[in-house]
């Protein structure tokens, strides 16, 4: 628990972390002030009835304004959480630290566990950050434009539903920086291993898709596609009809499974890997 809690310190201290949350609130806060911007200007509220004014307005003002930002870090948060892990899973190896820290007895199993478990601890901050941000921003809207601050009841049922929304986002960002500090212990490089895991999460589900149209053996392996299960997770945070509506509820408890099993693999295989490294030649 002590050496988590210095990983964690360590990583509190990193410019790079705050950069990327820095980045990730402007982008999010652009993106609710022009939906916002949008839903008050529309020139024909009845104009486009999948995109209605009064939905947007609601979905960019506290506290429904919590829902998309969670769908939004368990999605495009995940190449922010990526980037960071990937730095801090690999940048042992180009400090020298990790030869070091193997010199003084730390175990290598424990060690490689204890960057997954700190990645992927630390990847919640790419969730409650811009969540905070969101709602501090749309209250500040609210309360300049002389609107209500709330634009919905607070119930138990909203509640309950952000509450699994963190949760699921945790689960998406979690396990992207597991990957990618796998994938930084595979490379020995964090620029190498960020590119890999940012490719996983753009075209990995698209791939396996375009293949399983023409070949029934790739077809079978679909439903163990990362990028599907982690759509389907994500999707659960606002509740999409449009997937909820064509996958069962088995479908959906086998897509947390299917995460969980190959992110034990991700670990497993991370710390065979690291077992098997010489640290003694570092990769310049």
């Amino acid at each position: 628990m002590m050496q988590i809690s210095a990983e964690l310190i360590k990583a509190r201290r990193h410019r790079m972390l705050r950069a990327l949350l820095v980045v990730m609130v402007l982008v999010e806060l652009l993106i609710i002030g022009g939906m916002r911007y949008w839903a008050t200007h529309a020139p024909d509220p009845d104009a486009d009835s999948d995109n209605d004014p009064t939905q947007v307005r609601a979905s960019t003002s506290f506290p429904g304004v919590i829902l998309p930002t969670l769908t939004f870090s368990a999605t495009f948060g995940t190449i922010f959480a990526v980037i960071f892990a990937s730095r801090f899973g690999g940048e042992e190896y180009s400090f020298g630290t990790a030869k070091q820290l193997m010199s003084m007895g730390v175990n290598r199993s424990r060690y490689v566990l204890r960057k997954i478990l700190s990645a992927t601890f630390i990847s919640g901050v790419f969730i409650v950050i811009p969540v905070v941000a969101a709602s501090a921003f749309t209250i500040v809207v609210s309360a300049l434009t002389g609107e209500p601050l709330l634009s919905e009841p607070v119930t138990l049922s909203l509640i309950s539903q952000i509450m699994k929304g963190l949760g699921i986002a945790w689960v998406c960002l979690g396990f992207y920086s597991g990957l990618a500090v796998f994938l930084a212990i595979a490379t020995r490089q964090s620029q190498t291993a960020t590119t890999i895991a940012i490719l996983m999460i753009l075209l990995e589900a698209n791939i396996v898709n375009s293949f399983a149209e023409k070949f029934s053996v790739i077809r079978r392996v679909t439903p163990y596609s990362i990028g599907r299960c982690a759509n389907i997770a994500a999707s659960l945070i606002e509740r999409n009809e449009e997937v909820l509506g064509i996958i069962s509820t088995r479908d959906i408890t086998n897509a947390f499974i299917t995460l969980g099993v190959w992110f034990a693999l991700f670990s497993v295989c991370a710390i065979w890997i690291f077992r098997k490294q010489e640290l003694g030649v570092d990769r310049v």
